[in-house]
């Protein structure tokens, strides 16, 4: 190990020797001898030998390298972490041992080295070698003696040392090694003799004797004047002495006599207050020090009885010279003119001395004089000392002198009362900085408490208490000056003494200034707030006379503004705590001068705006608790006056009337649902006490009352929360409201509210008390609201929809929001008459219009009515641009909210956002509740308008221009805009086609002012300005075009869109100007938007082109060979549609992750491929308008257009042929299929070049035929009508397409010229049909997929005519036409079409023509097919190079039914190896199930050699290996390959060494470890719970973390912690399972990019550690390859909907078996059983549903049901192709988030619990399910069968390779299978031999079979009985 990097060494070696405390006897030895072989031990006359080893040679120093002493540093941490009863074991080796090394240190030359981290390497030796020692000799006292005596050998060396030594190593060595003595004894408790202490302190005086400091002081400059001492060695020292100073130690003589001191006193301190008990686990620095001085702080010290002269003397002396230091120091620092440098350590040695003084004195049990003046001095207003340190040590010194000598308690307290009571700097405190008070106060108060507490006489406390008391009311300024001191003093407590007392200190304040007052009140409030806590009488400040009272509450405020959050919560709480007992009688009225304070607090905070809410929180929390306080009082006493109690209450509206009238406080805005509650809470207590009712009222000094109840009303937020599911209970149980006190005012309050709402008299009598209050506080708050304006707020009542449905209290409060409407319209009248509406009107009436598209029905007619009768009521408030914008936005929002069923079908967003007006609408998943709010508030806006318009006209109209002005949309391709489309109907002078032409307008005039104003002269600028553009100015944008193509090519452009949008057509409109032709910029103005190649950038060039043209024809040519070129360019470049980036992928080409589905991975891809995909489609549309345009006169833009589409389509992989096959590349393509049609159509060409063009065009056809068939990706019903609409359109042109051969060109003889025409029609025919066939069935595969249901109102099937009319017999002439156009074709069309012909002529030419089909895989199967047949063998010679085959498709390869045939054992080897490790990683099961037919070693090789390239997959496949050598669980039946498996498994750890073995140790020793707690488990398996339990973390604490472990169910994170208390005994009734939980840091890529900038997909990755918390399940005797095999094949279901775009919720936790019967299983984390649901009482899934996320109308609860939909449409085909079995409650999850999770598959396949298959062959559908969806003719069911329908055909194409997942594992003999019958079985239910319709409606027909079966139902009736898992 001497070869290590030191600090890595130490590192091992300190870890060796801290893990003694976790480790068995076995280990703890063997780390003992690893160790111990290590130590070094220097002996007088030896050199430096290893421990145990007698050679050495003679000399007189001794080197020892850094290595060796880093041994022996870990040898003495091994001492200190040693558990006692091993110390008692191996004490004869350890202390001789110990002691060498100690006594070896002086005659030791250590290593010079800095590879250190705190201290050096001689520090740390002695450090752990003295606190082993001591730890050792505490446990055994038999060896204190030779420890004490080697620790004073060790210091006589030490002194000589310092003398004798050179410089060098009296500075690196000797004083380092001092230090860690210091340290060494100070932190180590042992409990010291008095002779022991004597001993070591003579000796230690040698450390502070004169020539020995001295020498110390000038060690840098005796070095620096040797003559051999060289730059190196002078950086080194310096180097080594700033190291030790930058920890505030800087080795001086001034700092060895503290370190001296210190010792002293901590030596003696432990022999006056012995420790209690064993130190144990790590050392801690000054624990010893620290824990006994606390002692002699909290308790007298016990007595010596010292007679002995001697050791009298040895401790005078003591006092003596330390108190000598110390006035040394004193004398040094009074001639500075600075502060000490930290050299002389001057504070420090100073507070030590006092501390060794005290502690001598209290020994000596005499008080030293000299000390006691020197104290006093030092704690008054006079001391020559204002440092901190010393002042407070003086504190401290002082308390442990008083706890020994009480007599000087009662002088001190006067002393301490006067100092606390001084302007001292010590007493300072930044409290905006500091989080407590400065420690000097704490330590003066806890002094003066104690001395108060040993003061004679039973009122000490309170006499003193009142003083200070007193003296606080002195400090305020202004009761100062009103008060007499007659009053301050009147207390019957107080002494003539503190009469005088009191006198004189009143005297002392009026020298005062201002500061030095406020320091005083502040240090003297926070004592007397100590003192009161102290001696737990906080009742004192309530006792004082009204002026202290004052005094304090006026104080607490200043201090409570400038104090930390803490102490703020603390004043507050105070005075709370003082209003609450405020007592009604008190004549001084007390309570009115806390409430002044608490309003003078609220109305100051503005200056601390953070402390608002927890101010706000604690005065409503008070205001609430007196309420209930005056209630329980009348319910006591029914005869108790409460007006006075009422009117105090109502007086706390002051304070929060005072904070809520902050401009910044706004905690009406996003308040949360406990705010809602408090202010709720409050309101019906004012209620309730008649504080809103004015009826009857007289003008009384309360006056003040209502206006403040008008101010908080105006900022209380909606006392009505939307999530709360039984909001008539909370009213009905309201605990603020007592059900006694409410019923006796109960008549009062109908009374009220019947006059309020007289039409309502008989809904009220019915009405509960808590009821009529509720409806009393909507009434009178939203009155006062609708008085100042805000109307907004009455909707919210009706959002829940738990009181909506009561229909009394519902009825009530329509009728109250009518009353509200009708006087807020009044209010307004009057404030209209006299122009003064409140400006923020306007924004009510946008929340108004927000609410009037609420999820609740009943909110949004409340909206709109009270919208509608505002905007009626006051037409003009439509002229307001926020209203205007606002309700066209809204409009538009709408209208996208509607698209939404189209664009995305099954994922609804709730939430859509206006940039531009700030407006959110949340809206409900209810399509049809969409279109209404639509059509609702369309009809109103058209009326709003209308009114509008025939009242200001011209305002409106000038609002609808500016509106559309900003309204332009920046890439083109949003959706139409239904806010600018009524804007456009209203706004007459303004169309649709002068909006596009206002940028072109602006940019041309732009240009040409830019030209106006370079003319020369000012007296012509009335003229036209000129239509050229000067060169300069030309050349200037040329330039900066360059510079910006350079940017953008090189991938670091700045620019945003706008910007390159403003330079496209500044550009523009200088070409358009210009006289010549500048193709510099046109070629610019073309490439720059091909160069970004982004949607918004092409449409911004499309609308500059279109100008140009329009602008100018003659430039259409050169701007279309630009535009040509520039596509040529995107063709060769592969970028948009001719990326092959995206192109369809086989789903098992990508890893297979055991995580839950991402439908943000899905969102992406769909975003990548739009921004991927639409340039190209808008070009297209752009150039399908110029061949429109030019077809009939423009013959060079035709011929620019025909040779685009001919070099296009031409057959070249650099072409469409070669363009993306992503699905969503499908309109695209097709699209530019009919642009070749329609550019053919539109040609005269002769009939060579007609068919050269069609022939190209049909070959680009046939190329989207060459993947396998693709469904639709995503979810956008757009998307698929598009493509089915351009497909259909298509097809029409092949219905139609003829050859019309009109022009031969040709040398050739008319005959022949017709025989090559009759080929070409020929051709024609036979290409043609094809791929008619071929179209029709794309068209039929979409409409399926868009309409899986076959629901008629989504339309009916298209009829296949092609198809019906082609016989069996003609399929393989087709087959055979179709492989010349593109043999892949005709491989894929075998998936298409069912038939057998033409599946058997694909064979024929796969067999016949191998070598054209090699880069297809799918081909593969064609020649090879089931088994290998003998007339194929000849062709296996290809397979060398084929094209690989997935992962598992090649494991299948290995098996008997390819009789081994080595060709293709060579394939399937290269593929595996082809392969990324993190793909076949996947598939470990299967490798290792392969080694059964491995006669020939290719499996063995690729497992040895893929071990050898990933460590975590020879982890993986060492684990099922073991995992599969027996056959059951218990590990008896061996499997016939277990011999081959052991070989494989001892090759693989064989060849592993160096970090992959350390690995491979820790990993499995880790794991092992781990796992062997359910072994140890099981002899409790009787036992309860608790017992298991503490079991478990027993054996938890035991458990080491090494660096790098993970866990097997978790391989991509490393393990970090474990939770030691998270064991959990689960369930068994033989078996011992477990829980535990463990944190795991995994890594994530995140990528950073704006969307502004043009390189918006260029985005920076960073990688990022995050930690999770992860709970994992540890079984042993339970198989779980079961559960693997369920879990990889769920997996691979996830991988297939996330290819097709599918979000559909999966989450394949990962299971790994590790051993026969063992196994590791994630936990689902934040997931709840349907089983506990039903153990907690929840009678169903809707129930808990509404309980967690809320209402059914609330956005959580339908985000919630969604993610329930998605899941449970997953797990249906996943429960239904697997047959998985056993689903009761209990192994159904719901997650978080509302997704169904399954568990446990132990059944599959063929069985079920107990041998029988009882449960349905389909799924489990129950009626909670359904209903939970919505009921049966929802929304939402059918949205889950449309899923589930869907799920089911995006498999099937897969089925290959899910087949054979579950084939290979036949051979492990798993109860689900049950032979070759299995599979076959298994084959079936994906109805292979059905076409997609057929599936579908198989599957429609599995879902009604699965919809409620009564044998799901049975089956869950039956769990109730046997295992009592309840079930709704």
């Amino acid at each position: 190990m001497d070869c290590l990097e030191l600090n890595i060494h130490q590192q091992i070696l300190s870890d060796l020797a801290s893990s003694v405390i976790v480790e068995d006897g076995a280990s703890l030895a063997s780390t003992k001898s690893i160790i111990e072989s290590k130590v070094v031990i220097t002996k007088a006359g030896q050199d430096v030998v290893p421990n145990g080893s007698d050679d050495g040679e003679d000399t007189s120093r001794m080197f020892m390298s850094a290595s060796r002493v880093h041994c022996n540093i870990a040898y003495g941490e091994l001492a200190i972490h040693f558990p006692t009863d091993i110390i008692s074991e191996h004490t004869s080796t350890l202390i001789p041992t110990l002691i060498d090394i100690l006594r070896g240190i002086p005659r030791t030359e250590f290593d010079q080295c800095l590879s250190w981290d705190e201290w050096s390497l001689p520090d740390q030796l002695v450090f752990s070698t003295v606190s082993a020692l001591l730890r050792i000799a505490h446990a055994q006292e038999q060896y204190a003696e030779d420890v004490i005596l080697a620790i004073s050998e060790f210091i006589t060396a030490t002194v000589e040392q310092l003398k004798t030594s050179t410089s060098t190593d009296v500075l690196t060595q000797v004083a380092p090694s001092v230090h860690g003595l210091y340290r060494a004894i100070t932190s180590t408790l042992y409990p010291w003799s008095c002779d022991q202490w004597q001993q070591l302190s003579e000796i230690i005086r040698g450390l502070v004797a004169p020539d020995v400091l001295e020498r110390l002081n000038r060690l840098l400059l005796d070095i620096s004047r040797e003559e051999d001492a060289d730059p190196e060695t002078m950086l080194f020292m310096q180097t080594f002495i700033a190291r030790y100073i930058s920890q505030g130690r800087p080795l001086s003589g001034h700092f060895i006599v503290c370190c001296a001191l210190e010792v002293q006193w901590t030596v003696l301190a432990q022999v006056l207050a012995p420790p209690q008990g064993l130190q144990s686990g790590q050392v801690v620095e000054a624990a010893a020090a620290n824990k006994s001085w606390l002692s002699l702080m909290r308790r007298a010290a016990i007595d010596l009885n010292i007679s002995d002269e001697k050791s009298r003397n040895s401790l005078k002396s003591t006092i003596q010279y330390s108190m000598q230091w110390f006035h040394e120091l004193l004398a040094q620092l009074e001639e500075m003119d600075t502060e000490p440098s930290i050299d002389i350590y001057a504070w420090e040695t100073m507070s030590e001395c006092l501390k060794l003084a005290s502690v001598c004195s209290i020994a000596l049990r005499e008080l030293d004089r000299y000390l006691y003046s020197e104290l006093t001095l030092l704690l008054s207003d006079e001391s020559p000392v204002s440092d901190n340190l010393v002042q407070e040590a003086a504190l401290k010194a002082t308390t442990v002198l008083v706890q020994s000598f009480p007599e000087i308690a009662p002088p001190m307290v006067n002393h301490l009362r006067r100092l606390v009571t001084s302007p001292l700097p010590i007493f300072e405190c930044e409290y905006g900085l500091e989080n407590r008070p400065p420690p000097a106060l704490t330590a003066a108060a806890k002094c003066l408490a104690l001395c108060i507490k040993l003061s004679p006489g039973d009122d000490s406390v309170m006499s003193n208490m009142y003083s200070l008391l007193n003296y606080i009311a002195a400090t305020s300024k202004e009761i100062y000056e009103s008060s007499s001191s007659s009053q301050m003093v009147d207390n019957p407590f107080y002494t003539s003494s503190d009469h005088a007392t009191l006198h004189s200190d009143d005297t002392g304040l009026r020298g005062r200034t201002d500061e030095e007052k406020r320091l005083i009140g502040i240090t003297t409030i926070s004592v007397v707030t100590r003192l009161s806590f102290e001696f737990e009488n906080e009742e004192v400040l309530r006792t004082a006379e009204p002026t202290v009272e004052a005094a304090i509450a006026h104080n607490l405020v200043d201090l409570a503004l400038s104090a930390p959050e803490g102490s703020f919560a603390d004043t507050i709480r105070v005075f709370s705590s003082i209003n609450r007992t405020a007592n009604p009688d008190d004549p001084r009225f007390s309570n009115n001068m806390v409430l002044s304070a608490q309003t003078r607090l609220a109305q100051e905070l503005r200056r601390r705006p953070d402390l608002y809410d927890l101010y706000l929180v604690e005065l409503l929390t008070l205001f609430t608790d007196k309420g209930i306080a005056i209630q329980n009082v009348v319910a006591s006493n029914h005869h108790t006056k409460t007006e006075d109690m009422v009117e105090q209450l109502a007086s706390l509206l002051l304070p929060i009337d005072a904070l809520l009238d902050h401009d910044d406080f706004n905690p009406h805005i996003n308040a949360s649902p406990e705010a809602v509650i408090l202010f709720r809470n409050m309101w019906f207590l004012c209620v309730l006490f008649g504080f809103t009712n004015e009826e009857g009222k007289e003008k009384t000094a309360m006056d003040w009352q209502q206006p403040a109840l008008a101010r908080i009303a105006s900022k209380t937020p909606c006392m009505v929360l939307e999530e709360a599911h039984d909001a008539v209970s909370e009213l009905e149980y309201n605990t603020v409201v007592r059900r006694e006190y409410a019923h006796s005012e109960l008549i009062k309050h109908r009374g009220f509210l019947t006059r309020h709402i007289s039409i309502r008299a008989g809904e009220i009598r019915s009405l509960s008390s808590g009821q009529v209050i509720f409806l009393l506080t909507m009434h009178d708050v939203e009155s006062m609201r609708s008085a100042l304006g805000l109307p907004s707020s009455l909707v919210t009542y009706f959002t829940n929809s738990n009181l909506n449905m009561h229909a009394s209290l519902s009825a009530c409060m329509e009728s109250i929001a009518e009353k509200v409407i009708r006087g807020c319209v009044n209010d307004l009248n009057i404030q209209a008459s006299e122009q003064s509406l409140p400006d923020y009107l306007s924004g009510e009436l946008r929340k108004l219009l927000v609410y009037s598209t609420h999820r609740i029905a009943k909110a949004r007619d409340i909206a709109n009515k009270y919208l509608n009768r505002l905007i009626t009521s006051f037409p003009s408030l439509m002229c307001d641009p926020p209203l205007v914008y606002g309700i066209l936005e809204t409009l538009t929002l709408l209208r996208r909210a509607c698209e939404n069923e189209f664009t995305d079908e099954y994922n609804p967003v709730y939430e859509f956002h206006s940039e531009r007006t700030g407006i959110t609408l949340q809206l409900t998943d209810n399509y049809k509740t969409r279109n209404e709010i639509l059509a609702q508030l369309q009809r109103n806006a058209n009326t709003w308008l209308e009114l509008a318009l025939g009242r200001a006209p011209i305002e409106l109209q000038s609002t609808l221009q500016k509106y559309l002005a900003i309204n332009q949309s920046l890439s083109g391709a949003d959706s139409a805009e239904l806010g600018a489309s009524i804007a456009e109907q209203f706004g007459k002078a303004i169309g649709p086609v002068q909006r596009q032409l206002s940028d072109k307008g602006y940019f041309a005039g732009e240009v040409a002012g830019l030209r106006l104003a370079n003319r020369a002269g000012q007296d012509k600028l009335e003229e036209l300005p000129p239509q050229s553009a000067p060169s300069t100015e030309i050349e200037a944008l040329k330039n900066k075009l360059a510079h910006t193509m350079d940017d953008i090519r090189g991938k670091n452009s700045t620019l945003t869109v706008q910007d390159l949008k403003r330079l496209l057509f500044r550009c523009a409109a200088i070409v358009i100007s210009s006289d010549k032709c500048e193709y510099t910029l046109l070629h610019y103005l073309v490439s720059l938007p091909f160069g970004v190649f982004s949607p918004s950038a092409i449409s911004a060039g499309i609308e500059v082109w279109t100008w140009v043209i329009a602008e100018k024809l003659a430039l259409e040519v050169a701007l279309m060979a630009e535009i040509l070129s520039s596509w040529f360019d995107s063709v060769r470049e592969r970028k948009g549609i001719f990326s092959t980036s995206y192109n369809y992928n086989d789903p098992f080409f990508h890893p297979i992750s055991y995580s839950p589905t991402d439908k943000e991975e899905i969102d992406r891809a769909t975003t990548h491929a739009h921004r991927l995909l639409f340039p190209h489609t808008l070009i297209l549309q752009m150039l399908f308008s110029r061949l429109q345009a030019a077809r009939y006169c423009r013959p060079t833009v035709m011929f620019l257009i025909q040779r685009l589409v001919l070099r296009s389509a031409s057959k070249s992989y650099y072409t469409v042929n070669g363009a993306s096959t992503h699905p969503l590349a499908r309109e695209l393509r097709y699209s530019f299929l009919l642009f070749g049609f329609e550019t053919l159509r539109s040609s005269h060409l002769d009939a060579f070049c007609e068919c050269l063009l069609r022939e190209s065009l049909y070959q680009t056809a046939y190329s989207w035929f060459a993947v396998r068939p693709q469904w639709s990706y995503g979810a956008n019903r757009v998307q698929i009508d598009a493509d089915i609409k351009v497909l259909s359109e298509f097809l029409s042109y092949l219905q139609s397409d003829l050859v019309r051969g009109t022009v031969t060109l040709s040398s050739l003889s008319p005959a022949q010229s017709a025989s090559r025409t009759s080929a070409y029609v020929s051709r024609l025919k036979n290409i043609n049909q094809p791929l008619r066939l071929l179209v029709e069935n794309e068209i039929f595969k979409l409409t399926v997929w868009a309409n899986p249901s076959s629901d008629a109102k989504r339309g009916t099937d298209p009829s296949g005519t092609v198809e019906r009319s082609i016989l069996e017999s003609s399929w393989p002439a087709l087959i055979r036409t179709v492989w010349e156009v593109d043999p892949s074709v005709a491989i894929y069309m075998t998936e298409r079409f069912k038939s057998l012909a033409a599946q058997g002529e694909v064979g024929k030419l796969v067999r016949s023509n191998t070598s054209e089909i090699l880069h297809i895989p799918e081909a593969l199967r064609f020649l090879l097919g089931d088994r290998l047949e003998g007339n194929a063998r000849r062709e296996l010679k290809h397979l060398l190079i084929w094209a690989p085959v997935p992962p598992v498709i090649a494991v299948t390869f290995f098996e008997r039914r390819y009789n081994n045939d080595p060709l293709i054992l060579q394939y399937a080897h290269r593929v595996l190896k082809q392969h990324p490790v993190d793909l076949t990683f996947f598939f470990v099961p299967q490798v290792v199930q392969a080694l059964r037919h491995d006669d020939l070693g290719y499996v063995a090789r690729f497992i040895f050699e893929t071990a050898r390239i990933s460590q975590l997959f020879c982890h993986q496949i060492i684990w099922n290996m073991k995992a599969n050598c027996y056959k059951d669980d218990v590990a008896e039946i061996e499997d016939p390959m277990k011999p081959a498996l052991d070989e494989m498994t001892d090759m693989v750890v064989n060849s592993l060494s160096g970090e992959a073995r350390l690995f491979y140790d820790r990993e499995f020793g880790f794991f092992h470890e781990v796992t062997s707690i359910s072994g140890k488990l099981r002899p409790f398996i009787k036992k309860t719970k608790p017992e298991k339990k503490a079991k478990i973390d027993e054996e938890m604490a035991k458990i080491p973390v090494d660096v790098g472990v993970y866990l097997p169910s978790n391989p991509d994170g490393k393990v970090v912690d474990i939770d030691k208390k998270s064991g959990r005994p689960l369930q068994s009734h033989a078996k011992a399972p477990f829980m535990a939980t463990f944190k795991v840091r995994k890594e994530r890529v995140t990528i950073a990019s704006d969307p502004e900038l043009l390189l918006d997909g260029v985005g920076e990755e960073t990688r990022e550690e995050y930690d999770v918390w992860q709970q994992a399940i540890f079984k042993v005797g339970d198989d779980c390859r079961q559960d693997v095999l369920a879990l990889q094949v769920i997996a691979m279901f996830k991988n297939i909907f996330t290819s097709v775009g599918l979000t559909l919720y999966l989450y394949p936790y990962r299971v790994t078996a590790t051993a026969p019967g063992c196994g590791v299983i994630d936990v689902v984390p934040n997931s709840t059983s349907r089983d506990e649901m039903g153990r907690a009482k929840v009678n169903d899934l809707l129930d808990f549903f509404i309980a967690k996320y809320g209402g059914e109308e609330t956005v959580a609860f339908q985000r919630a049901r969604l993610n329930f939909i998605q899941s449970m449409a997953a797990y249906s085909v996943a429960c239904y192709i697997l047959q998985i079995k056993d689903r009761h409650n209990g192994n159904i999850m719901i997650d978080g988030e509302g997704h169904i999770v399954h568990i446990d598959f132990g059944f599959l396949f063929d069985i079920g619990p107990g041998g029988v298959k009882f449960e349905p062959n389909s799924f489990k559908l129950n009626h909670e399910m359904v209903l939970l969806m919505g009921g049966r003719y929802s929304q939402g069911y059918e949205l889950f069968q449309h899923l589930t329908v869907k799920a089911f055909l995006a498999i099937r194409p897969h089925a290959d390779q899910l087949i054979s997942t579950v084939q290979l594992m036949l051979g492990t003999g798993l109860p689900s299978f049950k032979g070759e019958p299995t599979i076959k079985r298994l084959k079936d239910r994906f109805a292979l031999g059905l076409n997609d319709r057929q599936a579908a409606e198989w599957m429609m027909g599995v879902i009604r079979n699965a919809h409620e079966n009564v044998r799901s139902t049975a089956y869950d009736e039956f769990q109730r009985l046997q295992n009592g898992i309840p079930y709704k």
